[in-house]
């Protein structure tokens, strides 16, 4: 007689508990809405993000506290899109020509800090 193989594990599905969140980063509060937090890597302390009425919405804001504690190696909930990426090249450049005029006046006038 053959062995039967045991199928159960692949017809169940993995049920998810009610109170676990599927986002890094993100829990739900006892009445309904999630919260968000982040390490910050400098100081090792939790920075507490804010209260928000979806995960998604929580997730979103643990992204852009990760992109601006750990920069272009954070681990996101969710990947970078094509613009994501536009708009993080333009801010930079924006951010370099203005710390490129900052020196150039500092240095020209002789100004002391």
């Amino acid at each position: 007689m053959a062995k039967k193989k045991n199928d159960d594990m692949t017809t169940t599905a993995m049920a998810i508990p009610p109170n676990v969140v599927q986002y890094k980063g993100v829990r739900k509060r006892p009445w309904g809405t999630y919260g968000a937090e982040n390490t910050n890597p400098i100081q090792k302390v939790r920075v507490w993000l804010g209260t928000f009425k979806t995960s998604e919405e929580a997730a979103a804001a643990f992204d852009t506290a990760a992109r601006m504690y750990h920069g272009p190696k954070a681990k996101l909930n969710f990947p970078l899109t094509n613009e994501d990426n536009l708009k993080n090249a333009n801010n930079l450049e924006t951010e370099s020509c203005l710390l490129l005029c900052i020196v150039f006046c500092i240095l020209f006038y002789n100004i002391e800090l």
